[in-house]
């Protein structure tokens, strides 16, 4: 079968990865947004210091035309809206300052023939890896956050033309946003909130997970760098 023809199909194939109901609106100022959907913490104390240790799951979108969801993916996805994006976070902070380092890996994945338009999309087209540093934001439910991603490996047999993206390191700054509840706002937030520039944003339906409130990481991209390394060639599509 020759490019033309799998071209053809993979474009009749392919589903968009936003056709769902209920999807959040995105944040002012975002590129991309993610979710926390669950979190493990665990505290130990390391040279008299406690150190607060985390491993998340997340999940959420990058908008179209940023260094996550590049335009070339709509060649195979018409009417793309955004690219979904998954990954699995880890974090270690001094428990009292509220700083420490963070890593991870993520996949951007889109739906496949088989999924109806309700399933999550699962089919990764850009992988890679993460690391930054997280800082508390004194007296607010909100951590600072800086650090790059690096993309590792592309979906080489549906999308040849992102191969060029291999190697390419994204910086990034972005704010985790805590929910905060009729408790901690003195009665201002009737449900869930977050908490944006000195005011509140009520949390939305699409938000919220079993009927718990996400914490949001909220996405700036900055300057790509293009930085070839033999690791690369060898990391899988879908990292453990």
């Amino acid at each position: 079968m020759g490019p033309a023809r799998i071209f053809i199909g993979l474009a009749l194939l392919l589903l968009p990865s936003t056709s769902y109901a209920g999807f959040p609106t995105p944040p002012s100022g975002a590129q991309a947004w993610l979710y926390e959907t669950a979190e493990r913490v665990m505290f130990y104390v390391e040279e008299r210091v406690v150190v607060r240790k985390a491993v998340s799951p997340l999940k959420g979108f990058a908008l179209v035309g940023t260094p996550l969801c590049p335009s070339a993916v709509l060649a195979n996805v018409p009417g793309l809206a955004y690219c979904t994006v998954i990954g699995r976070g880890r974090s270690t902070l001094d428990a009292e300052a509220g700083k420490g380092p963070t890593s991870g890996t993520f996949d951007v994945v889109v739906g496949i023939p088989s999924n109806s338009s309700a399933h999550v999309p699962d089919l990764p087209v850009i992988s890679g890896t993460f690391q930054g540093d997280i800082m508390s934001v004194p007296g607010l439910p909100l951590l600072s956050l800086a650090g790059s991603f690096r993309i590792r490996a592309v979906d080489r047999q549906n999308f040849p033309w992102l191969e060029s993206l291999i190697g390419g390191n994204v910086a990034f700054t972005g704010t985790f946003r805590i929910p905060v509840g009729p408790d901690e706002t003195s009665g201002l937030c009737p449900a869930a909130c977050y908490v944006i520039d000195g005011g509140l944003a009520p949390v939305q339906d699409s938000e919220l997970s079993l009927g718990f409130a996400l914490v949001r990481l909220e996405i700036q991209f900055g300057a790509i760098e293009h930085e070839p390394d033999d690791d690369d060639r060898d990391y899988g599509l879908n990292p453990d």
